[in-house]
């Protein structure tokens, strides 16, 4: 492995991952393929990925499975391995959300006690600036110090606050391990499917009436090219990573042509639990707090201390998405034309 400096030539090195099938998972799969130093990838997940080649091998595993912690730690002590990414998580709320908080709160402790037991050297968490949750004290930009509050009535949030506790409690219980986590702001692209992306996908969107909270995006490529960093150099501690600029929720609605329809907050919240309840929309009532207060992250420590910055600003990176999705668009009706031909 090499460290920030890139001294001297990079070291061969061997990557574990969660959540294989997942867009990073598989994204990260097809990076670290073309990476002569990596020589080995263990994906770990319930199906294999896609993405795979010659190096990369797979193993079945279920972090709702009790056992999952036992055979996580026996495949990383086999493999040798110096990096474990864990990327196991839901781009959307579920319906199911027990089995949700098995798999991402239970799961994240399951996969930081293998890491533990094995004695990697190095994880790597994918968590979301989401974490620190949309409150009306929150100050301009949240620093990594911030303290997490997440949503309390949104498990899907808050099983992602576990996750992050987990990984701090094994970076005190094993302080020899170097512990990353990479806290991703809104996360757009042509290709990455979030509960953002399908919401904005929506020619009308919901806006609650007196709110305008500023936002900040992540361009996919710049998500993945921060992960390939974390995973090749050591960055110990916490990051936001978020692309540079700020757009106010309703410069975002305007970029796509959306037509935001304004709805009173009280209101809101009781009819988005029942759309969502009727699986008649991508999230429920309390994610509206996303969308009426500013939680907007500080990116000082991504730039100064992990040396990174994304290539795509915010504008950007919302651009892009939208751009995609009119090409779909477009191409679809053609698409239809020619098979009923």
């Amino acid at each position: 492995m090499s460290t920030a400096s890139g001294a001297g030539p990079e070291r061969p090195y061997r990557v574990a991952l969660t959540g294989a099938r997942t867009f990073f998972g598989e994204r990260l799969i097809a990076a670290l393929e073309e990476d002569p130093a990596c020589e080995h990838i263990a994906a770990l997940d319930i199906r294999p990925p896609e993405s795979g080649r010659t190096k990369t091998r797979f193993s079945r595993l279920d972090l709702t499975d009790p056992t999952s912690d036992e055979q996580a730690a026996k495949i990383l002590a086999d493999d040798g391995i110096d990096v474990l990414c864990h990327l196991a998580f839901l781009a959307h709320p579920s319906h199911s959300s027990s089995w949700a908080h098995e798999l991402e709160a239970i799961g994240s402790l399951y996969i930081m006690n293998a890491a533990a037991t094995a004695k990697v050297p190095k994880v790597v968490l994918r968590s979301t600036t989401a974490v620190y949750g949309a409150h009306p004290m929150n100050p301009a930009f949240l620093t990594e110090s911030h303290r997490l509050r997440g949503e309390k009535t949104s498990r899907w949030v808050m099983d992602k606050v576990a996750a992050e506790r987990e990984l701090a409690r094994l970076r005190r219980d094993c302080p020899k391990i170097v512990c990353t986590s990479l806290r991703f702001g809104m996360t757009v692209g042509p290709t990455i499917r979030t509960w953002w992306s399908r919401m904005l996908s929506r020619q009308s969107v919901m806006r609650l009436m007196g709110y305008d909270p500023l936002m900040q995006f992540l361009h996919e490529d710049d998500a993945v090219a921060a992960l390939v960093k974390a995973v090749k150099e050591d960055h110990p501690g916490d990051f936001n990573i978020v692309g540079p600029g700020t757009l106010y929720y309703s410069d975002v609605l305007k970029l796509g042509g959306r037509v935001g329809i304004p709805v009173p907050h009280l209101m809101g919240y009781a009819f988005g639990n029942v759309l969502f309840n009727l699986q008649l929309a991508d999230a429920p009532g309390t994610f509206l707090n996303y969308l009426r207060y500013t939680w907007v992250a500080d990116d000082r420590r991504m730039r100064q201390v992990m040396g990174f910055s994304p290539r795509h600003g915010s504008r950007e990176a919302i651009e892009s998405f939208y751009l995609s999705l009119a090409r779909k668009q477009q191409q679809a009706p053609a698409v239809s034309a020619r098979g009923a031909v």
